[in-house]
């Protein structure tokens, strides 16, 4: 998708994101908390920065075929052209997202979106890190029918923002438009873990192919969401490795080479007979589900929530800007814009030398500033100082203080289902 259009989207992100949190709080409701919510929002500010690397592939890949290939010379000033691309479009998405539920190892680029056990507008912006290494396989289509590169990036990036807004728990069911529309309503579905609802309701735009496909079911009660095994952490880096790290230690597992090799493109609840065969997704409801929480000193919550709020002006300035800076430069910023999402997860759950992580990231920061335009050293210097100075009082009272992790009991899923369905 279009870095230019989700640059320009994130402000109307995080105001609606702000709109949903006080009327969530006003009605007395809990719908947030602060670092599920750091950590799904981590991903997606991962997702666009790598993206400018990730997503190189598939657009010369598009492009050469659509050039050397195409079927037909679709002309971008053609509205027909335009609206059936909308819903070509939004097919290919559907046959991308079902086999992303259905085949490991596109489940290990997609899972990252079904973590998170709080459903609002913030979990819609938690997306793999490696989504675009795969998911251009299922746009190919599009390319071979012709149509040029602008119209696919355009329509691709309006599929995506649509998206945005059906994350909330706010909005109930809203009549005929879900005959024909992915509403709220269908995409909680989605995300449920309840088994009437495991591998439901694939669609981006509309629901149509699910009903025309046999993927659809009503919301007829609210879902238990996340994940059948939670992921029980904050860590922005891990959740895009956790599953990857899990499908390799069950092929360990298997002794024949062949059931290690099927393993990769079998669905996540296959295993072979000899470790018990598919696994079965237990009942599970919201009364019974145990979130994964830390509890922390505010001081500690608020150093967190200014690193993280420093971090997304530091990748909209990057996404603006990264065409000026040279490509030593450019991989400088997102090291250093990875790394602090990384610690604003370990400082969400305050492991073991979360400190000196954060320190070692502040000293690179103020290396970083040497290589920013002069103008803005200044600025950097004083904000990174300030930072030590706030980093010294929220270790403090973190040692004070204490942590407390709370998390989901084992006996939430069966042994072996791990991060693997939801």
């Amino acid at each position: 998708m279009d870095s230019g259009y989700i640059v320009l989207a994130v402000p109307f992100f995080l105001l609606l994101i702000g709109v949903e949190l006080l009327v969530n709080r006003a009605r007395g409701q809990h719908w947030y908390r602060l670092h599920d919510s750091i950590a799904s929002m981590s991903c997606g500010l991962g997702q666009q920065t790598l993206g400018l690397f990730t997503t190189a592939l598939g657009l010369w890949c598009f492009q050469y075929i659509q050039s050397h290939y195409g079927l037909f010379a679709i002309s971008p000033r053609s509205v027909l052209a335009w609206v059936a691309l909308i819903f070509l479009d939004d097919f290919c998405y559907y046959v991308y997202h079902r086999a992303s539920h259905r085949v490991n190892f596109f489940w290990a680029t997609h899972v990252v979106h079904h973590q998170s056990e709080e459903y609002n507008l913030s979990t819609a912006l938690r997306q793999s890190w490696l989504t675009s290494v795969t998911s251009w396989i299922f746009y190919i289509p599009l390319a071979l029918l012709g149509f040029p590169m602008v119209m696919y990036l355009t329509v691709r990036t309006f599929n995506t923002l649509y998206q945005f807004w059906i994350h909330t728990r706010a909005v109930s069911r809203l009549g005929p438009l879900e005959w024909v529309m992915n509403t709220p309503s269908h995409h909680r579905v989605h995300h449920g873990i309840n088994p009437r609802y495991i591998d439901k309701n694939h669609a981006g735009i509309f629901i149509i192919w699910d009903r025309l496909l046999g993927t659809f079911v009503v919301e007829d009660d609210e879902p238990v969401y996340g994940t059948v095994k939670p992921l029980q952490s904050f860590d922005p880096v891990w959740a895009n490795l956790a599953e990857w790290a899990y499908l390799w230690q069950l092929a360990g597992k298997m002794r024949r080479v062949r059931d290690k090799l099927l393993l990769w493109i079998k669905p996540p609840e296959w295993r072979p007979a000899d470790l018990g065969g598919d696994v079965q997704i237990p009942e599970i409801t919201r009364a019974a589900q145990r979130k994964y929480d830390v509890v922390q000193s505010r001081l500690i919550d608020a150093y967190t929530l200014l690193t993280f709020a420093s971090t997304i002006a530091g990748m909209v300035w990057f996404l603006k800007m990264q065409s000026t800076l040279t490509p030593a430069g450019r991989g400088l910023v997102v090291v250093e814009l990875l790394l602090a999402l990384w610690t604003c997860g370990a400082l969400g759950e305050l492991r073991r030398r979360t400190w000196l992580l954060e320190l070692g990231r502040l000293i690179s920061l103020a290396v970083l500033a040497m290589w920013l335009p002069v103008a803005l050293r200044p600025a950097a210097l004083a904000v990174t100082a300030a930072a030590l100075g706030f980093l010294a009082l929220a270790h403090r009272s973190g040692r004070t203080a204490g942590s407390t992790a709370v998390a989901a009991p084992a006996s939430a899923a069966p042994e072996g289902a791990q991060v693997s369905r939801g």
